[in-house]
């Protein structure tokens, strides 16, 4: 099945952000995700993909081709790890370009922007205390929250924790990185509509016995639509649309962003 590993390990590292835990990696298996439909019919005769004479194997290599090749997409949808729901409204491209929201469940939103220059975040108030709490200081988050509200912090490009929380950016690698794993059995499931998309479902059950569905676009590209764990303590559902589209990530105004030094120094102090 695809591979959402470094999705979830990003993820991961947004709760994680706030205190000094180090997310090169945890270990654990890919949380499954989920996918989105095509941006649009395609004009010329559209390429239907042949559900009865191909494998389910088949049928995911042609989309693992297909999803490889994008320069772009949009991704929605959340991953529970740890006990916590986070809810990703993330659009990104290939030459790192991103922007969107990232939520963990009542513990605050951030927003994100990252482009070739930089990478601009927006906590939201829950997200601030959420900080000071974790750098055991919970009045600095509140300071922080009133000081630094509606504002962008940025700088910080070799902090760990701004990396963490930029590394979300990288969804097409993410998602499409590395080649399905030889231990996961995939079985063909049964023709369907997913987001408005003609599908057709696949299903990998991996040694554990959890189980991953993949909702493949059988009209047009074979891309990925949606992907969804159900089973297992890990749940998780992702739907991605909007491929190939560009988009444009442009620095917030001067008077919008607070360098990341200040912000450190603000907390320390607070």
């Amino acid at each position: 099945m695809f591979s959402t590993r470094l999705v979830r390990t990003a993820a991961v590292c947004v709760v994680l952000a706030a205190g000094a835990t180090a997310c090169a990696g945890d270990g654990k298996p890919a949380a499954k995700a989920p996918a989105a439909a095509p941006a649009s019919p395609s004009a010329s005769p559209v390429q239907t993909l042949d559900t009865e004479k191909l494998s389910g194997d088949e049928i995911m290599k042609q989309a693992h081709t297909a999803m490889s090749a994008l320069t772009a997409l949009k991704l929605d949808g959340s991953i529970t790890t740890d006990g916590q729901k986070i809810t990703m409204h993330l659009a990104a491209d290939k030459a790192g370009n991103c922007k969107g929201t990232v939520a963990v469940g009542g513990e605050g939103q951030v927003e994100i922007l990252h482009n070739g220059t930089g990478t601009w975040i927006k906590p939201d108030a829950a997200f601030w205390k959420k900080i000071g709490s974790e750098k055991a200081n919970p009045k600095a988050g509140a300071a922080a929250a009133e000081l630094f509200k509606g504002r962008y912090l940025t700088g910080g490009q070799d902090d760990t924790e701004i990396k963490q929380i930029a590394g979300m950016c990288d969804l097409i690698k993410g998602i499409t990185q590395g080649g399905d794993d030889p231990d996961t059995k995939v079985t063909k499931g049964s023709a369907g509509t997913t987001n408005g998309v003609k599908t057709f479902s696949l299903v990998g059950t991996d040694p554990d016995g959890s189980r991953t569905t993949a909702y493949i676009a059988t009209q047009g590209k074979p891309y990925l639509v949606r992907m969804e764990q159900t089973t297992g303590s890990e749940p998780g559902r992702m739907d991605f649309s909007e491929f190939d589209k560009p988009i444009t990530v442009q620095a917030p105004p001067a008077d919008e962003v607070i360098d990341f030094t200040l912000f450190k120094e603000k907390l320390k102090t607070a």
